[in-house]
């Protein structure tokens, strides 16, 4: 690596005597040039370089505020020089740039304060040296910081009870039954009789938790339940619709109604009483029966063995049932808690609890701990590098 190139904190060891070396050798060539490191002279050059460049004034008063400024720093000049702050050599160039601005020669001006660029430019190389080697100091500091938080978070991670498969799986597993529990509720709705629909619904969302709604407040499905349970014509034709097919109802006419039922006033006061329910089931009917992975798994105990029963109810031949019991057993044997934990550390902590089941993370965090440990010893053989641009390098 160049000289030219920040080191990085692997590079650092190997750069840093060599920068060192360079400073050393830079700062000899101008030691005996005070105000060259300090900035002194560099501050000068730039009151005098704005003055040069501000010189294009045209008429008698900026003249004079032009000249006072020029005065100013000449005064200031000679303070320096009288507390031999500067060398009287480039005090001297400084006050021949400034006789020559009075004299408004502006270009003699700047070809004298040019004279000053090899200084500089000594000065500005030390600074770019000075920079190199702190911000490398400041990296290694920085790369040890990185170190040490990484390892302590990965020291926090606990180790997943089930592997990476086995968690992706009953992830998978419980979206499976949730999509053929859906699958089922919606045939169920579209095919079974309105007389052993509504029953069962009333009594799955009535205290079981399997989420299928309750009547609201102000719903009444009491009236709905004697119709169906009614005798006649008009009743076996109700009786015979789907849970769908009683949503269509109340789009029909009177005239329609009365003349498929007998009487529209008695099936649209029935609907009516307990439309809110009937509309919330409809409006939820993505959302009931479902699971989630991450459900707290006591509340699971109770909510998935009676989904599981309830879906037994409306159709033995269905793939939700199988899943269902699948689930339920694995929550009795607490095998779905270890994959529960599983599942939600591995969406928490992604490789990290990945390399931490597999037995790998503890050498990841062993070979962290060397290469902090081994920068800190780098640091230790350098000096700070508030101490190079102070130019203590002993």
């Amino acid at each position: 690596m160049a000289l030219s190139e920040v080191p990085t904190p692997h590079d650092f060891e190997s750069m840093a005597p060599e920068l060192l070396d360079a400073i050393a050798k830079a700062r000899r060539k101008i030691a005996e040039l005070p105000g060259a490191l300090n900035g002194e002279l560099d501050r000068f050059r730039d009151r005098v370089d704005r003055l040069i460049r501000e010189s294009e004034v045209d008429n008698w008063r900026q003249v004079r505020i032009f000249l006072r400024d020029v005065d100013a720093v000449a005064a200031d000049l000679k303070k320096v020089h009288d507390e031999k702050r500067l060398v009287p050599k480039h005090v001297a160039i400084l006050d021949a740039s400034l006789r020559k601005m009075h004299r408004r020669d502006f270009y003699g001006a700047r070809k004298v304060w040019r004279k000053l660029d090899k200084v500089v430019e000594q000065t500005a190389e030390i600074r770019r040296l000075q920079g190199l080697y702190r911000d490398g100091y400041h990296g290694v500091e920085a790369r040890i910081r990185e170190l040490r938080r990484e390892v302590e978070h990965l020291e926090k991670v606990p180790k997943p009870p089930a592997s990476p498969a086995d968690a992706t799986a009953f992830v998978e597993e419980v979206d499976a039954f949730n999509e053929a529990a859906q699958v089922a509720y919606r045939d169920f709705l579209s095919r079974a009789r309105a007389d052993v629909a509504i029953p069962s619904l009333l009594e799955a969302a009535t205290g079981r938790g399997i989420g299928i709604p309750a009547p609201l407040q102000g719903a009444d499905p009491e009236p709905l339940l004697r119709l169906l349970a009614g005798a006649g014509p008009g009743h076996d034709e109700i009786r015979t619709r789907s849970f769908y097919g009683l949503l269509e109802l109340p789009g029909y006419s009177d005239a329609k109604l009365t003349h498929m039922f007998g009487d529209s006033r008695m099936l649209r006061s029935a609907l009516d009483a307990c439309w809110p329910w009937l509309k919330a089931i409809r409006d939820d009917e993505r959302r009931s029966l479902q699971i989630l992975w991450s459900d707290d798994a006591t509340m699971l105990k109770r909510r998935l063995p009676a989904i599981v029963v309830f879906l037994s109810q409306i159709g033995q031949m269905n793939d939700a049932v199988m899943r269902g019991k699948a689930l339920v057993d694995a929550l009795q044997s607490g095998r779905f808690v270890e994959l529960q934990t599983s599942a939600r550390l591995y969406a928490t902590h992604r490789a990290a609890a990945e390399r931490k089941f597999t037995r790998e993370l503890e050498k990841d965090i062993d070979g962290m701990k060397k290469e902090a440990t081994k920068l800190s010893a780098t640091l230790k053989k350098f000096p700070d590098s508030a101490k190079v641009e102070a130019g203590e390098l002993d």
